[in-house]
């Protein structure tokens, strides 16, 4: 897992102003499809007449920046689409390097989805939470998406992930990627159970506690 910065985008998280990450829970919690960023901006995302799900983004970004589209697709194997049901969440997270800024957005796992970013170095992934907690930094996490770096329309992928689902470093491609002119751009998120990852953390605030200070000896 190393250069995944999964960690620290959830303990950015932290910083979100408690009324209005509150407000984004009970959304997402209700299917709204809401959209938050670290200043507490909110939104919500557009579906389109062929059902494309268009995430808007609130970066804060110079009118003179130049934006590129991302065209998001989601691999869910059959065993997480077993997690999926109507107590789930499936949220998509989106880091922008730079600035050090954080997307949070609700997303559907049968649709395609959209977003218009400025030119920079973004880490993708999603997570699959438990929609019935009380506090979203509360919630247990039951599957992560990383970038992947197969083709997912490929069959084999799914046999083969069914096989050896602890070999995650075969799947997936934690370098950041680089949206700058000549796009759009097209990511795949492959979905892995969490209980398939080593060593993954199943609650947000084991994330956060991570990056706590130590007391002083």
């Amino acid at each position: 897992m190393e250069g995944i910065v999964v960690g620290k985008c959830i303990h950015l998280l932290s910083r979100i102003e408690d009324r209005a990450l509150e407000k984004f829970w009970e959304d997402t919690s209700a299917g709204k499809y809401p959209i938050i960023d670290l200043q507490g901006n909110m939104g919500y995302s557009l579906s389109d007449q062929d059902g494309l799900l268009f995430v808007r983004n609130d970066f804060t970004a110079s009118t003179y920046e130049e934006y590129e589209f991302v065209f998001g697709n989601l691999f869910l194997p059959d065993t997480v689409q077993e997690l999926l049901s109507e107590d789930k969440v499936l949220l998509l997270m989106v880091y922008r390097k730079m600035t050090q800024n954080l997307l949070l957005s609700e997303l559907d796992a049968d649709t395609r989805y959209m977003l218009d970013l400025p030119h920079g170095l973004y880490s993708f992934f999603a997570l699959v939470l438990d929609a019935g907690a009380k506090d979203l930094l509360d919630s247990k996490i039951y599957a992560v998406g990383l970038p992947c770096k197969e083709n997912l329309n490929r069959p084999e992928l799914e046999r083969f992930y069914l096989e050896h689902p602890a070999d995650i470093q075969e799947f997936v491609d934690p370098t950041p990627i680089d949206v700058k002119r000549g796009g759009p751009f097209y990511l795949n998120l492959i979905m892995i159970d969490a209980e398939k990852i080593p060593d993954c953390p199943l609650l947000f605030s084991e994330f956060l506690q991570e990056d706590e200070p130590s007391p002083p000896l």
